[in-house]
């Protein structure tokens, strides 16, 4: 039998070999500088409670993220790819670790190891948690959340920790992103509850003291924010993402048709397994019908979110969670049978095969993320290269100043400090740099300060999400 000590140590190691390599090796991408450039603001300013970008309140999303980034720079001392990433990472290792220590205790020690495993290795969570997107983060805050009522509730724990300890993952989860894990783990809780016919527990007082202290988490930041935000723009932005989900947006219901194959590869290569696997085999009955209510749980909102038009594959992630738990049962109990049926036509797959496949695929992740990162991203970089085309024109040991600008990621290579103004006159006496977008150059030509700072082009930045810049450097007068 394998013991804790080898479980851990297994799961440790795979962690490092699959998250760690070449973890910084390429630019930012994606929507990764929007977690990355807030951190940098509120380490700067020294004002953690709104996250900024381009000088301008980042509404969009709570800012948990913004905080682990701005963490990890602290206490690394350095901001780079590397310190900005190992965020999520961690929230994944965090993840597989409770699974092996706490689900022990209810999948034993092959069924605990398995399911840490299977999350580890799901071909979704590597792909966004090589990277310093939501999403990990957020998934591993559900995972915890999930797992931790589960292992409580079997074990017939006390209320007061089943319905209160998992409710604290749900409050950082909704300053992570929102109010979707919370959905998620309701739709699980009920059916396993309704399965098992224990709903009933739901009326247990300690529930209600679990959503309130799910909300006091949330209100915590959320109460301060809003007095200092004052205005309704964060509540607009709030609602204007969910209404994109349900109505989709152009760039997103065009492929909508694509998200159910994109969310089961998600999964790969467990998913392979999930066909062989037959609940009716787990004898304990109490087991079976767990196993049948994280079924439901997992499938109908797998493809309900999936369907709606502005969906993305990536909303599913967290349904990884119920999925490691599923093949972990499964283990445990023996719930396989390497056949499949279709009416009276039946084909036996050999175990072997599905285990090569499986193997094959962790075997595959484990060299194509890292070496992908090191050929195709790093070849393709376009970030890095506007940056140094920016530090080489600009003048050296001034401040670069951005008038009207959007934050872009290459800002955060820069080596100028970068400071934010809404127009031409906000700008300083003493500036000697500054950045505008190419669009606005004759409306800014038309500011009679233009004439009076007689500005020289020195640089056309190439377009970056269809937004070209100019570079102008403002020469001291001569006496």
């Amino acid at each position: 039998m394998i013991t804790r000590t080898q479980s851990l140590l297994a799961i440790l190691l795979l962690w490092a070999a699959t998250y760690l390599p070449a973890l910084g090796f390429s630019e930012f991408h994606g929507e990764e500088a929007k977690r990355v450039v807030p951190a940098m603001s509120m380490i700067d300013s020294g004002q953690y409670l709104v996250p900024y970008l381009g000088g301008q309140p980042y509404l969009r999303k709570p800012p948990l993220v913004n905080w682990l980034v701005a963490a990890s720079f602290q206490l690394f001392g350095t901001r780079n790819e590397w310190t900005a990433r190992l965020p999520s990472t961690i929230f994944i290792l965090a993840v597989a670790i409770t699974l092996v220590a706490a689900g022990r205790m209810v999948l034993g020690p092959t069924g605990s190891t398995i399911a840490a495993l299977c999350w580890l290795t799901n071909l979704g969570l590597i792909d966004r948690a090589r990277t310093i997107e939501i999403d990990a983060i957020y998934a591993s805050l559900f995972a915890l959340a999930l797992i931790s009522w589960l292992v409580y509730w079997q074990l017939y724990r006390s209320p007061w920790l089943t319905f209160t300890v998992p409710w604290i993952f749900l409050g950082l989860g909704l300053l992570a992103k929102g109010p979707a894990l919370v959905c998620f783990f309701y739709v699980l809780l009920l059916t396993v509850l309704w399965r098992t016919r224990r709903l009933r527990e739901l009326l247990h007082p300690a529930h209600a003291v679990g959503v309130l202290v799910m909300l006091t988490i949330f209100t915590a930041w959320a109460l301060p924010y809003f007095l200092e935000v004052r205005s309704h723009s964060s509540l607009e932005t709030w609602s204007h993402e969910v209404a994109v989900v349900f109505r989709g947006e152009e760039g997103r219901s065009e492929n909508w048709w694509l998200n159910l194959p994109s969310g089961i590869a998600y999964f790969l290569p467990w998913i392979f397994l999930l066909p062989f696997i037959r609940l009716n085999k787990i004898v304990d009955p109490a087991q079976r019908e767990t196993a049948h209510g994280l079924t439901w749980g997992t499938f109908v909102p797998f493809v309900a979110v999936l369907l709606f038009p502005g969906a993305l594959p990536r909303y599913v992630l967290p349904l990884g969670a119920p999925i490691s738990w599923l093949i972990g049962m499964a283990y445990a109990h023996g719930a396989f049978e390497w056949r499949l049926a279709i009416k009276n036509f039946q084909i036996r797959v050999p175990r072997q095969l599905i285990g090569s496949l499986i193997a094959i695929g962790i075997v595959g992740e484990i060299v194509i993320f890292p070496l992908r990162t090191v050929t195709f991203l790093k070849r393709h970089e376009r970030v890095k290269p506007i940056a140094a085309q920016i530090n080489a024109a600009a003048l050296p040991g001034e401040p670069l100043y951005a008038i009207g600008q959007v934050s872009q990621p290459y800002f955060f290579y820069v080596r100028a400090p970068v400071i934010y103004v809404s127009t031409l006159d906000d700008l300083p006496a003493t500036a000697r740099n500054f950045f505008i977008q190419s669009r606005d150059l004759e409306k800014l030509e038309a500011n009679p300060r233009w004439n009076v700072l007689r500005p020289q082009l020195v640089a056309r930045i190439p377009r970056y999400r269809n937004r070209e810049a100019m570079i102008f450097a403002v020469k001291p007068k001569k006496d």
